[in-house]
C-alpha cells in the first residue's frame, strides 16, 4: 500500500511540473507583419499609403465643385451663378460654354460660370506659342489669370477688348457618357461685325456623371493662312479666311 501511495505522489508531482512546460511550447501568435519603410499593414493586410489621403484630397470627385468654390457660391456673387440647367444636355453646355468667354468692352468673361460647367480638374489648352518648347495648360483660374492679364495689356494699347465667339458648326462623337466634339467657332469684337477677326476648331471633351454634363477640357486650335479648317469641320458655306484675320496673321 505504501509503494502504491508514493507511486501515485510521483505521479501528481510529474503532472505538476509538466502544466509549466507545457505553456511554454505552446504555440505563440505570430507578429504582424513588418511593413517596408513609409507603409503600414492593417489588419486586413492590406496596404496603406500615408499619402493616400493627401491624394484623395488632391483628386475631387468629378462633377462636384472644389470646397473653396462651394463657399464661394454662397458669396455674394452666388445669385448670379447658373444651376445645372448649364449641364442638361451637350447643346447647353456648348451654349453655356460659348456665352462665358464672350464679353463686352468693359467686361469680361463669366469665369464663375465656366466654373460651374468644367470638372476641378478640367483643362484648357491654347494654341502652343512658337516661341516656347511646351504647351501651356491651365485650370480655369488659369485661364481668368491669362485672360485678366491680356484684356489690361490690350487697354493699354488701345486696343479693343471685347470678345463675342460663336460656334458655326460641330461634329459630335459620343458613346455612353462620354462625348467628343469638334465645335468650330468665329470670333468677333462685336456680335454686328460682318466678318469674324479670327476662327479655329475647339476639341471639347465631355463627361456624363449621370445627373448632368460636365467639360473635361478644351483643346483649340486658330486657322492660318496655311491651315485652312477642313471642309468637313464648317457648315455648307465656301472656306473663306477672313482679310481681316490674314492681315494680322
Amino acid at each position: 500500500m505504501k509503494k502504491i501511495f508514493a507511486f501515485a505522489a510521483t505521479l501528481a508531482a510529474l503532472a505538476a511540473g509538466a502544466a509549466p512546460a507545457s505553456a511554454q511550447i505552446a504555440p505563440r501568435p505570430s507578429p504582424p507583419p513588418v511593413a517596408p519603410p513609409g507603409v503600414t499593414a492593417t489588419g486586413s493586410q492590406r496596404l496603406h499609403d500615408p499619402n493616400a489621403e493627401t491624394e484623395q484630397q488632391r483628386m475631387p470627385t468629378p462633377g462636384w465643385p472644389a470646397p473653396e468654390r462651394r463657399a464661394a457660391q454662397a458669396g455674394p456673387g452666388a445669385a448670379g451663378r447658373p444651376s445645372d440647367s448649364d449641364g442638361f444636355s451637350v447643346d447647353a453646355i456648348l451654349a453655356a460654354l460659348y456665352a462665358s468667354v464672350s464679353h463686352g468692352e468693359d467686361g469680361q468673361p463669366n469665369f464663375d460660370r465656366m466654373r460651374g460647367i468644367f470638372l476641378q480638374v478640367g483643362m484648357l489648352v491654347p494654341p502652343k506659342d512658337p516661341r516656347g518648347e511646351l504647351f501651356t495648360v491651365l485650370d480655369v483660374d488659369g485661364f481668368e489669370e491669362r485672360v485678366r492679364k491680356s484684356i489690361a495689356a490690350a487697354k493699354q494699347k488701345g486696343e479693343p477688348t471685347s470678345f463675342f465667339e460663336r460656334e458655326i458648326a460641330r461634329k459630335a462623337d459620343c458613346f455612353g457618357n462620354v462625348c467628343q466634339v469638334f465645335s468650330t467657332y468665329e470670333s468677333r469684337h462685336a456680335p454686328s461685325d460682318e466678318k469674324p477677326f479670327v476662327r479655329g476648331i475647339n476639341s471639347i471633351q465631355l463627361v456624363n456623371d449621370g445627373r448632368r454634363w460636365w467639360i473635361a477640357s478644351v483643346v483649340w486650335d486658330t486657322e492660318k493662312p496655311d491651315k485652312p479648317i477642313p471642309a468637313q469641320y464648317l457648315p455648307n458655306v465656301p472656306s473663306v479666311i477672313p482679310q481681316e484675320y490674314l492681315k494680322k496673321n
